[in-house]
């Protein structure tokens, strides 16, 4: 089912009100659709029975982004798609709190605009997309934020408006494809960074893939992970920066690390393996995590530290190693057998190998000793490490 305006406009209506508050206490299951869709077409129309279903179960599916308010709002697929979860919305809002407004370019369902609304600023919603724009406004209103959020329809690369800070969130993807370079997205990077002439202080959301080719001069690009999932790159500008350069910030800890080029020594494995969380990776800031918290890397181009201690630390998860080996699968097999271990999982970094397809070939004692398998590569080497799973 296709949203439109008139259907959304119905969903908010009297009519659809009760029907979408039951659906939304209780969506129904891939078993259930069917029928619950029967039963709705004898009140409404196909179109509206299909709204119906859909928002109930986009909302479900939200509640991993947008909490508890999810309940209230009005989402379509692809937007809830590009969407950020809140608590990473809520987090670059907090950038804009020198200023008392703020355009948010591209504004999607809205769920930029309500965090910068949260945040106490008066928020212009623009995008040039109708449904766009009538998402925003609906939840604007669901959320009791209509008196902060100010919808406009328009092309923000031809702006009517005067703003001094913006936030641009360019589309990448559409129903039926994403977008992995800066100049394939709409509007293209280039159109937002010709917008600074006019919004000197400006933060634009991209894939979380960016290229660190793709970094203008001056900018600070910031990546950002959320409990360990990677979700975007921004880049700032103006007073919204806090210094030139790349850096990678884990949430919900908000710990940020700074790429400074720091070089990591490399040695074998010791007693701990290191993973970097994602934002890190992506920064470029794997020797800065190692030379801030006195590790290693196992190999100069995989991104796995090793030290012989364990440090906690919201930059990067920790295992135990048990052993390690050069990688071959009848030893590994042995040594699984003989530790009567239970593989819970296959990691990898610098290995061709598909880890769960592999894990089924593994010996497997499910009654037995947790751990990690990593599969990677030592001093050019392919590798196989033994990891104790309770220590993660």
């Amino acid at each position: 089912m296709t949203l439109t305006p008139q259907l959304l406009r119905w969903l908010q209506s009297e009519e659809a009100a009760p029907r979408l508050r039951a659906l939304t206490e209780k969506p129904p299951a891939n078993s259930a659709l069917l029928a619950t869709l029967t039963r709705l077409r004898r009140e409404f129309s196909p179109e509206q029975a299909s709204a119906l279903v859909s928002l109930a179960r986009l909302r479900q599916r939200a509640e991993k982004k947008f909490g508890v308010r999810a309940s209230r709002m009005f989402f379509a697929e692809t937007r809830l798609q590009q969407a950020s979860p809140h608590a990473v919305a809520r987090y670059t809002a907090r950038r804009y709190a020198t200023f008392a407004s703020v355009a948010d370019l591209g504004c999607g369902l809205g769920g930029d605009s309500i965090a910068l609304a949260e945040a106490g600023l008066s928020v212009l919603a623009v995008d040039r997309d109708l449904l766009a724009a009538s998402l925003v406004h609906a939840n604007a209103r669901a959320l009791e934020l209509a008196s902060a959020i100010h919808p406009v329809l328009a092309d923000v690369t031809a702006p009517a408006w005067d703003v001094a800070a913006a936030w641009a969130d360019p589309g990448r993807r559409t129903a039926t494809r994403r977008f992995f370079h800066p100049d394939a997205l709409q509007p293209p990077l280039a159109a937002l960074l010709a917008q600074r002439c006019r919004i000197p202080h400006l933060g634009i959301k991209l894939m979380p893939g960016l290229g660190h080719e793709h970094i203008p001069p001056g900018a600070e690009a910031e990546w950002i992970s959320l409990n360990g999932e990677l979700k975007e790159a921004v880049l700032w500008f103006g007073d919204l920066t806090s210094a030139a350069g790349r850096r990678a910030t884990v949430l919900p800890a908000g710990v940020s690390l700074w790429a400074r080029g720091a070089r990591a020594r490399v040695l074998s494995p010791g007693d701990f393996l290191y993973e970097p969380d994602p934002a890190v990776i992506r920064a470029g800031a794997v020797g800065d995590l190692a030379a801030a918290l006195g590790l290693w890397q196992i190999d100069p181009g995989i991104a796995y530290l090793s030290g012989d201690a364990r440090i906690i630390t919201p930059l990067a998860r920790a295992w135990r190693v048990l052993e390690h080996h050069p990688f071959e699968l009848k030893r590994l097999n042995r040594r699984l057998r003989a530790m009567q271990a239970w593989v819970v999982a296959v990691k990898k970094r610098g290995s061709p190998i598909k880890p769960e397809p592999f894990r089924k070939r593994l010996y497997h004692h499910k009654s037995g000793r947790p751990v990690i398998v990593f599969l990677t590569r030592v001093a050019n080497r392919p590798w196989m490490i033994i990891a104790d799973a309770g220590w993660e």
